[in-house]
């Protein structure tokens, strides 16, 4: 710019030099406070229509709302794990005749099926023979009154329920390649309980189900051998 250019006098060249002097140093100048503020308005604003999210702090009473939130589903599961547990005390517990008691039959039936083995069949089954003789126990001394018939038919029931099942114990026995004596130790404890249970259990029996006590005493006679 420090030439003559055609056209052009001297005094408007250097006129011309100065505005191009000015004007670069606007140009290169920082922008002013009051255009930065107004640009990060326009940044930060949303657009039109648009919902601004609250940003205040969560007060005492949203924070309740939440707290109670998350605990409903704790408490639910507290309490169907409570109800769980008094359920399968009660069906454990049960006695024939009881509502939860086919609960508990079909619970002993799904752990039978299920034994790995004939050996682990026959212990379960010489068990639940035991069961069924200390419930004929309890129903006997229940005590009479105007459901004696009933209790009669109930405690029937369960003898021939003890009878099946010491039968069904039995066949996993025979079924065994071996009987150890280990297994005969254990059927001979089974026959003496069992033997001595029964028996101090008929008088208080009706006369259908002191038949059935005998006829069940006479199988087990022949399952241990003597001595």
């Amino acid at each position: 710019m420090g030439k003559w250019l055609p056209g052009f006098s001297r005094r408007s060249q250097a006129r011309i030099q100065d505005r191009v002097s000015r004007l670069g140093a606007r140009m290169t100048a920082t922008p002013r406070p009051e255009f930065d503020a107004k640009l990060r308005e326009r940044l930060t604003r949303p657009p039109a229509g648009e919902d601004v999210p609250d940003q205040r702090p969560a007060g005492p009473r949203h924070s309740r709302r939440r707290s109670r939130a998350g605990l409903l589903p704790q408490l639910l599961s507290v309490a169907m794990v409570a109800a769980m547990v008094v359920s399968g005390m009660w069906t454990y517990r049960s006695m024939p005749g009881d509502t939860f008691y086919p609960l508990k039959r079909a619970a002993e039936r799904t752990l039978f099926h299920l034994s790995s083995d004939d050996a682990e069949r026959a212990d379960r089954s010489f068990g639940y023979a035991e069961t069924r003789a200390r419930e004929v126990k309890e129903l006997l001394g229940s005590g009479g009154g105007e459901g004696e018939g009933e209790r009669e038919e109930v405690i029937g029931e369960t003898l021939q329920a003890m009878a099946d099942t010491t039968r069904s114990a039995v066949t996993s026995l025979r079924q065994m390649r071996r009987r150890d004596s280990a297994s005969a130790k254990e059927l001979k404890r089974f026959v003496q309980k069992q033997r001595t249970q029964i028996a101090g259990m008929i008088p208080k029996m009706g006369a259908e189900n002191q038949r059935k006590a005998h006829v069940y005493l006479n199988y087990i006679e022949g399952l241990a051998p003597p001595g």
